[in-house]
């Protein structure tokens, strides 16, 4: 059993903090129509990942190239020999300042694509709705798949990158991961509760909220930059198909049973949190994928509340 709590307990806690984010982001993303857009985030975010991939790649062999001796002297006998070995060996690796530098580098080309994306969606919206912003979300993905899929073409080790981005890495987050993931989202948190009435306002009517004074475009970019930054943290942890789940279906639960926004704030956070305990308990006692898991749950926890809203409406 404790060892059990010891593999589990920081995917849980990571499921936790992101289900109290995801779920409250998704009501707005239901009332906006809006419902792919993390899809197309997440897609500009794994486009950043792979270039920067082959960033941090050219690096690291010029690197090499640089701090390699372009030639050995001759050694003198066996000694001699193994140190010259040694000594090759020893300069063609990269120390630990270049590879916390070729890591920062990747972390920031997933968070820069996804920013970029959020600029896209955020100027996107054509007035008069002559063009509905989901197609634009649309093109943003399509767009964003196919130069992924071309520098993948070309790049010997972009397979493995790509498939952590889609499927996440859940079960074997680390506690640092957890708390620096945390940490971010009660920053974004505590920025959508100063700027509620901006965001609700535009998630009810845009149009409505312009008349209103507000400066749409500029209240979007600020929303969907912070949509990117979660996106981006969560697909690297859980992947796009958790992601997916716990932004919209806990949202269109309460969306069901409640009709006060801020009593589905509640009702989505509870919904979030007993489907991770349940998803995780559950793959853990069936030996189960826990991604596949959750999804699933989400699933069944959907089903449930179909069930008791037809319920209430037939009473």
């Amino acid at each position: 059993m404790d060892r059990f709590v010891d593999i589990l307990l920081w995917p849980l806690l990571a499921c936790v903090s992101i289900g109290l984010l995801h779920s409250y982001a998704g009501l707005h993303v239901l009332r906006r129509g809006v419902i792919f857009v993390d899809l197309a985030l997440a897609q500009m975010a794994a486009l950043g990942a792979v270039i920067g991939m082959v960033v941090t790649t050219h690096e690291t062999h010029a690197h090499i190239q640089t701090v390699a001796p372009a030639q050995a002297p001759a050694p003198t006998d066996e000694l001699d020999a193994a140190i010259a070995q040694t000594g090759q060996v020893s300069a063609q690796e990269p120390d630990d300042d270049d590879e916390q530098h070729s890591q920062g580098l990747f972390d920031f080309w997933p968070t820069a694509f996804a920013l970029a994306g959020a600029l896209i969606l955020a100027f996107g919206r054509v007035p008069g709705e002559r063009v509905p912003h989901e197609a634009i979300i649309g093109i943003v993905y399509v767009v964003a798949a196919a130069a992924t899929i071309l520098i993948l073409s070309k790049a010997p080790h972009g397979h493995e990158q790509m498939e952590e981005m889609l499927t996440g890495k859940l079960l074997f987050v680390s506690r640092s991961e957890v708390i620096t993931t945390t940490a971010i989202y009660v920053v974004l948190g505590v920025l959508h509760w100063l700027f509620r009435r901006q965001f609700l306002a535009i998630s009810k009517s845009s149009e409505s909220a312009a008349q209103g004074g507000l400066r749409v475009y500029l209240w979007d970019c600020l929303f969907y930059a912070m949509f990117a930054v979660m996106v981006t943290r969560s697909v690297a942890i859980g992947g796009v198909l958790i992601v997916f789940s716990f932004l919209i279906i806990p949202g269109a639960c309460a969306s069901m049973l409640v009709d006060a926004f801020r009593a589905r704030i509640f009702l989505a956070w509870v919904v979030a949190t007993v489907v991770s305990l349940v998803g995780v308990s559950i793959s853990a006692v069936a030996d189960l994928p826990t991604g596949a898991t959750l999804v699933a749950t989400f699933g069944a926890a959907l089903i449930v509340c179909i069930a008791l809203s037809a319920g209430r409406r037939a009473i």
